[in-house]
């Protein structure tokens, strides 16, 4: 069973296409009207429309706005999108129907160019455009077709050229039947008529016919095209690949586009290719639209029944090609086995020796694998009781790094040769040890689960720890010799003269476990994460480390643009560059090829922006330059109208904010792309939007006057009246009260006036009354004196008692007269 299995991976080799392209289906649960789609276009907005027997249908690569009319069916798109005008009208040509500035309306029939219109002949039919692949109209046998120079008409025995601006008819062509038309394509003034049967194209223009006979794509049996008239685009879809035609300088030119196993059984009605977003849209009969994102992504995968394809490291191989542990070499559309292997441990380790064999680990061992055997034949190279972590090859030294489970700490050991037999030196640490890059000869940059060390390898110490408390992943050096690490949950890291700057998070944080990155010719790096691939200008960080106001603008590469899975891995090495250009890094869903400078990050266009839409307590409102609401209001939410095809906002840092609000701070427009404004009180505002249209992240602005109507109890005429009124109030109730305080006033005056005289007249009885008192009193308290000084000096007992009588007497008076005063 082992020889089997050896013989398999050894002689067979696995060519699988790459699914270069993501797909999404629509279809009547998507708010498309129906299932069939007949016909697609865009305008010169940028925005998509498609017909159907309904209605129209407006896309902005998220939402589909929905027009329907009475008059369905309706015919194709005609018109001319540069002049914003496409015409559509319904099956009896007495109603017609304009896409015009992102609106599409009914109109009169009498204002439409005379040249948009059917001729007046009921025996030709218009060719809208190649719908009629395999059948014609019943009972219809006359075709014509309308060109800048002229109009040919096709029947079943001759074709007719009429000039532009003329009235008479030319037979250029006899012998020609109407049904070869379904074979039918024009560029500009060039119409092609193939003939797959003899394998030669007829070609007319301005009303002269030349053939080309040489075999090719275009008039192979097997071929089949597709013309969209009013788009002027020509599709060739032959065995499942579909091209694009294009006349350059006169001469028939196919571009590829795609491999499409399912075309020919789900393409139907109609197709549209979307060059400035890469998008090809299939419209069918019954199963709706189906968006393809031709992807500049080519995800190579092994697909060996039972086996995943999560990928780790890998060595570049050929100029096209990488090699993993497993003997798996991977292109962008294929693998093949190069030597057999068994179940690896730890397939994030390869390296190369200096003689190109291939080392890697396996156990406490590493495998070697000779280069000159073409790497079939191997040895390994054991240590016993060691626990492999890394291996390393700088410009002069062969390191391996241990780690100790017992006591948690990693050994760094350097070797002299390239057999790992002599240790030149070895150095502990207290942690385990991610990664190894030389500084120069002399040092070493030693990432750790701690932090970052500064090793001398003159002196066999540690020089300073330069970083602390960081779990550092992965050192790279760019092109320029400075420094950066990723980390553990930590984000990404500026290493410069040993200085540390930390750089800025992308919006939702992904970037705070980013693996590694490449550098491309326009030093742009390429981050890969758990959570999609990133680009960045490195300019922009170097700037942010010496000004942290300078803005980084992060662009996410995700599934929606061809990706498999969006979780990337980290490895020795985490990435390569390959001669071809190609980048290459390992993913959950095998290798990621791609070229930077053929991977476009698109971004609108500075005009295509519009904010004209509201919706207003569940109700639609149009308005243009300014929205009034009325402040009653209970839900109000903007449309932000932007024909972006990606549903990822952040790349575009599509924002808004409402000045002079409560809350004027920017905020993310979400994925519906409407922006909810809270309740807002009466007033002006302005409501700002704003995204960036280029990789040099430039916004542009769009300012919208909002403003929210008062009810009239809240106009500042009727405030203004109720404070009027209220002063006026006050003003009449402090008359009213000034009038009664003088009253009360008055009242109190001449009730004083006769108290004053009362007590006036009382102040003179009293004043006689004291007066009166006072000498009644005075006479006995004098006696009493005299009396008592007299006392004082007689000494005859006899004498004394006369006079203490005489007191006794007189005080018992004076008792008296004062009881009297009483008031009882």
């Amino acid at each position: 069973m082992k020889l089997f299995y050896i013989i398999f991976f050894l002689f067979f080799s696995l060519s699988i296409c790459s699914q270069n392209y993501s797909s999404k289906w629509y279809d009547s649960d998507d708010i498309l009207f129906q299932s069939s789609i007949k016909d697609i276009i865009k305008d010169r907005y940028g925005f998509i429309w498609f017909r159907t027997d309904s209605g129209v249908l407006r896309y902005d690569g998220k939402n589909f706005l929905p027009y329907k009319t009475n008059k369905a069916p309706l015919r194709d798109f005609l018109g001319n999108v540069r002049k914003d005008s496409i015409i559509m009208f319904n099956l009896s040509y007495n109603s017609a129907f304009l896409v015009s500035e992102r609106n599409f309306k009914e109109i009169n029939i009498n204002n439409i160019d005379k040249k948009q219109l059917p001729e007046n002949n009921p025996t030709y039919e218009r060719v809208y455009k190649n719908t009629f692949l395999n059948q014609f109209y019943p009972n219809i046998e006359s075709y014509y077709i309308k060109t800048n120079s002229g109009t040919y008409y096709f029947n079943n025995d001759q074709i007719e050229y009429k000039k532009e601006g003329t009235s008479k008819k030319e037979i250029i062509k006899n012998n020609f039947h109407y049904k070869s038309l379904k074979h039918l394509f024009a560029h500009e003034d060039h119409v092609y008529i193939v003939d797959p049967n003899h394998r030669k194209t007829m070609v007319l223009y301005k009303g002269e016919i030349s053939y080309e006979n040489t075999p090719n794509l275009y008039n192979d049996p097997e071929s089949k095209i597709y013309w969209n008239q009013t788009t002027e685009q020509v599709f060739i879809i032959n065995r499942e690949n579909i091209y694009i035609s294009q006349l350059i300088k006169g001469t028939l030119t196919l571009q590829f586009l795609v491999k499409y196993g399912n075309v020919e059984s789900e393409f139907a009605t109609a197709m549209f290719y979307d060059k400035e977003y890469n998008k090809l849209y299939f419209a069918t009969l019954t199963k709706g639209l189906n968006v393809l994102t031709l992807s500049s992504f080519y995800n190579s995968q092994k697909k060996i029944p039972f086996a995943n394809e999560v990928v780790y490291g890998a060595l570049p191989f050929s100029k096209s090609s990488v090699l993993t542990a497993e003997g798996i070499e991977y292109f962008k559309t294929q693998t093949k086995t190069v030597f057999p292997f068994k179940g690896l441990d730890n397939n994030r380790i390869i390296i190369y020796d200096s003689t190109k064999n291939i080392l890697y680990k396996v156990g406490n061992k590493i495998q070697r694998r000779y280069k000159k055997s073409g790497y079939l034949k191997r040895d390994s190279i054991s240590f016993p009781n060691k626990e492999i972590r890394g291996i390393y090859r700088t410009e002069k030294e062969n390191i391996i790094t241990f780690f100790d489970n017992k006591n948690g700490m990693s050994e760094l050991y350097l070797f002299s040769d390239d057999s790992y037999t002599y240790v030149k030196q070895k150095k502990r640490f207290p942690f385990p040890i991610s990664t190894i890059i030389n500084v120069d000869s002399k040092f070493l940059y030693v990432g750790c689960a701690d932090g970052l060390y500064l090793y001398s390898i003159e002196k066999n110490k540690i020089e300073k720890k330069l970083v602390t408390d960081i779990s550092v992943k992965e050192i790279i050096k760019d092109y320029d010799g400075n420094f950066w690490f990723t980390t553990y949950g930590q984000g990404i890291y500026l290493l410069k003269n040993n200085n540390v700057f930390k750089m800025p998070n992308d919006i939702k944080g992904y970037l705070l476990n980013a693996h590694t990155f490449l550098e491309d010719k326009k030093s742009n790096l390429w981050i890969s994460s758990n959570n999609g691939l990133f680009k960045v200008s490195k300019k922009k960080l170097l700037r942010y480390s010496k000004d942290k106001k300078i803005q980084v603008n992060y662009f996410r590469y995700n599934t929606e643009h061809g990706l498999l899975n969006n979780e990337f891995n980290g490895a020795t090495p985490s990435a390569n560059i390959l001669e071809d250009g190609d980048f290459v890094f390992p993913s959950m869903e095998g290798f990621v090829f791609f070229r930077p400078d053929k991977t476009k990050s698109n971004f609108p266009t500075s005009n295509q922006i519009f904010v004209e839409r509201a919706e207003i307590d569940n109700k639609l409102t149009h308005f243009k330059n300014k929205l009034s609401v009325n402040s009653d209001y209970k839900f109000l939410a903007i449309f932000i109208d932007i024909p972006y095809y990606y549903n990822d906002l952040e790349n575009i840092y599509l924002q808004a904010k409402v000045e002079n609000s409560k809350n004027s701070n920017w905020e993310f427009v979400n994925k519906d792309r409407r922006y909810f404004i809270n309740k807002l009180s009466p007033g002006k505002y302005n409501l700002l939007v704003r995204f960036i249209t280029s990789e040099e992240d430039n916004f542009v602005y769009k300012k919208i006057v909002i403003e929210i109507e008062p009810k009239f109890y809240e106009t500042v005429l009727f405030q203004v009246l109720i404070v009027l009124l209220g002063i006026g109030s006050i003003l009449l109730f402090i008359k009213y009260r000034t009038n009664f305080l003088n009253n009360q006033l008055k009242k109190t005056t001449n009730n004083l006036t006769t108290v004053q005289d009362r007590l006036k007249n009382e102040e003179e009885y009293q004043h006689k009354l004291v007066e009166s008192i006072s000498h009644d009193i005075a006479t006995p308290v004098r006696f009493i004196n005299i009396l008592a000084q007299q006392l004082h000096e007689a000494n005859d007992p006899q004498a004394q008692k006369k006079y203490f009588e005489g007191i006794y007497n007189s005080s018992k008076q004076l008792y008296n007269f004062t009881s009297s005063l009483d008031p009882v």
